[in-house]
């Protein structure tokens, strides 16, 4: 025991220097040693039956004894009746009121309420006797521990219930009754560990978020695209993510079962809090996405899968409101799909694309000796497509990969790291400005601008499932070759704020709309013009 702090302390794992602090009465030191004063009470108290007895009295001629002793021989030999013994416990909780309590020392007394249905029992009686005064030890107060001590208050009322403790009646699970005949929160240290864990996990809902996805094949006969909307990561926030898949659907259908997984095992590890680093943060997730790499790699190796990948755009809503603690975005990119947040109605870039002309990508790919050419009026990064063929011909052959960073793709990662799996990550406190994030595939940027799916998505604020659909309608109107999938989560405590954004906005269109006709533009006709662009129609009718 340190003596200053009056806290118990126990060796850990058997190393002299090593300790650890016990917290409380649920701590299995403490669980064990109260189970061995239990059985050492209970034995102390057990009455022993000497065996014999029946024929030491019928050698002194206690008929009676010998008559029982006779009738036991005739139906065979029987264990001594128990002796009487006390309920421990009972079953339904008591209401009471405090008597008395000595908060130095710790304990008090509780007189028992009477019910209505118990008086008229006891009405027979010639004399009502009072009620007994239960003892009660602040150990046996709910929540209460050595650290964070609970006392009662005099005349207040308690719920409990009634045990037999050495051999007096005594009050357990005690708690403190509101005006509204409920337990007091101050209680609440009663659940166990995992209970208050879970008491502050958040999802979408609790921290007032509102999500759809919408994915479309396209003009592409499969659809290789997968999303994750709405992934509860306990008490640390909530995750999203897009992801194109290329070559085939594995990869992707990999990344969307086990990348939040992932990446909550190395916020454990890393023993990230919601109020934790921005740096830790990071350092968290991109090991996450590494761990999930060699994952995929090893399948691919495996099933003759090098040139199936994926990209991956991800969005975590990091923190947690029942902890005070504020809400941050943590975007992390690989590949050419993008994050767009929505501040204020302008587009604001949360990703930057990973192609391969990208200058310090460019500069990346040359250095470890790789080679980025121009196909087919696209900067790709060429790979041998068959390294170990014996045909010249088929050596001289090359796949071309339009990203420099991805999930999978091993032909690009072996024998030359050409294609990268470390994903860059954005850590953005969030402003009373913010009003919603999308998370698309590079099928809808190819013909979309970021301020273009901002624009689609404000004009069904509160609906983030039209305001997907109106995306991914707009993006296979203008001619998208490839997948369509976007991803809309709004905000929904910047409810009050957003009717105000959305009409500087449409003003703002009507001022350059103005501008390019050479004549002024009413908000109805660039609401009318708006209209016209999405006319309802839907992929799968």
């Amino acid at each position: 025991m340190h003596v200053k702090s009056r806290v118990y302390y126990v060796q850990k794992d058997g190393n002299p220097k090593d300790f650890r602090k016990i917290e409380d009465d649920d701590d299995p030191i403490i669980r064990k040693m109260k189970q061995s004063e239990e059985m050492r009470k209970a034995i102390q108290s057990t009455e022993f039956v000497q065996f014999g007895d029946d024929k030491a009295a019928a050698a002194e001629g206690d008929a009676p004894a010998l008559e029982e002793a006779a009738a036991r021989q005739a139906v065979g030999p029987e264990m001594p009746p128990p002796a009487e013994k006390q309920p421990i416990e009972e079953e339904v909780k008591a209401e009471g009121k405090v008597q008395k309590w000595d908060s130095e020392k710790g304990f008090g007394f509780i007189v028992p309420i009477v019910k209505e249905k118990e008086k008229k029992k006891g009405e027979e009686d010639e004399e009502e006797k009072p009620p007994v005064g239960l003892f009660v030890h602040r150990k046996n107060i709910a929540g209460s521990t050595p650290t964070n001590p609970i006392n009662l208050k005099e005349g207040g009322k308690v719920e409990y219930r009634s045990v037999i403790q050495e051999g007096r009646p005594c009050a357990s699970e005690v708690k403190m009754l509101g005006a509204d005949g409920k337990p007091l929160p101050i209680h609440a240290g009663a659940q166990t560990l995992e209970e208050k864990k879970k008491s502050y996990y958040v999802t979408a809902e609790s921290i007032g978020l509102r999500c759809h996805a919408e994915s479309w094949p396209g003009l592409k006969k499969a659809l290789q695209d997968r999303y994750t909307s709405d992934e509860a990561m306990e008490e640390l926030g909530v995750f999203f993510g897009v992801y194109d898949g290329h070559g085939g659907t594995q990869v992707a259908d990999h990344i969307q079962a086990r990348l939040h997984k992932n990446i909550l095992a190395q916020f454990r590890q890393k023993q990230v809090q919601p109020a934790s680093r921005d740096e830790k943060i990071r350092q968290a997730v991109k090991e996450a996405f590494l761990q999930t790499d060699k994952e995929i790699t090893s399948v691919s190796e495996r099933k003759k899968l090098d040139q199936v990948g994926s990209t991956a755009i991800t969005a975590m809503l990091h923190g947690n409101p029942k902890l005070g603690t504020a809400l941050r975005l943590v975007v992390a990119n690989l590949g050419d799909s993008r994050a767009v947040l929505c501040r204020g109605g302008q587009a604001v870039a949360l990703s930057d694309d990973h192609k391969p002309n990208r200058v310090d990508e460019k500069k990346r790919v040359e250095r470890v000796g790789g080679l980025i050419l121009q196909m087919r009026g696209t900067a790709r990064i060429a790979a041998p497509a068959n390294p170990n063929a014996t045909n010249k011909a088929a050596r001289r052959e090359y796949s071309g990969l339009a990203m420099s960073r991805a999930f999978g793709d091993n032909i690009f990662k072996t024998p030359l790291y050409l294609v990268s799996a470390e994903p860059e990550i954005m850590v953005v406190p969030l402003t009373d400005k913010d009003l919603f994030i999308v998370l698309a595939c590079d099928g809808i940027f190819d013909v979309m601008a970021n301020q273009e799916v901002v624009d689609m998505a404000l004009r069904y604020w509160e609906d983030p499932e039209e305001a997907a659909k109106a995306i991914v309608r707009t993006a296979y109107k203008k001619g998208s070759e490839d997948n369509l999938t976007a991803l809309v989560v709004q905000f929904g405590w910047s409810d009050r704020g957003a009717p105000k954004y959305l009409e500087k906005r449409k003003g703002t269109l009507a001022l350059q709309a103005a501008q390019e006709d050479g004549a002024p533009r009413t908000l109805a006709a660039q609401a009318a013009a708006a209209s016209a662009v999405d006319d309802g129609m839907d992929m799968f009718g």
